[in-house]
């Protein structure tokens, strides 16, 4: 059985380079919340320069895979505790990543709203490219 629900999502991702400078990314979107049996899945596009970003997120009890289509090609799985191979795919062709996940947590809308945390720590081609800290907060669309 599946649920889906309008959602309003605010993403705050914080980036720390290996250089120890930090850089805040922020944005809102409209969404979709999908419940089927175990597994939660957030869908929402994203506005870049390049053109629109299709981005779904899978939830899971102790794991999660980002996918995102569109202008920017990316998949990113992360286990609790442990390293997961990865990809993007650039105009040079497809790049392995590494994410090393150190904090994964995910609480679902209750009565309030729902929250996705990660932090992991991203390779590139073998060199960390920093240290990565994404929370998604979701509740359910004011209808209107």
């Amino acid at each position: 059985m599946e649920n889906s629900t309008p959602v309003s999502i605010h993403l705050t991702t914080v980036i720390t380079q290996p250089d120890g400078s930090k850089e805040a990314l922020s944005f809102r979107s409209e969404g979709e919340w999908i419940q089927k049996n175990d597994i939660h899945y957030l869908k929402y596009d994203e506005t870049q320069e390049t053109g629109t970003v299709r981005t779904i997120v899978k939830m899971e009890e102790d794991s999660a895979v980002i996918l995102r289509s569109g202008a920017l090609k990316m998949r990113l799985a992360f286990r609790r505790g442990d390293k997961m191979m990865s990809s993007y795919e650039s105009e040079y062709g497809t790049l392995s990543m590494i994410t090393d996940t150190k904090i994964y947590t995910h609480t679902t809308p209750g009565s309030e709203k729902g929250r996705f945390h990660i932090r992991y720590g991203l390779e590139m081609q073998g060199s960390s490219v920093g240290s990565y800290d994404m929370t998604i907060d979701y509740k359910e669309a004011a209808q209107g």
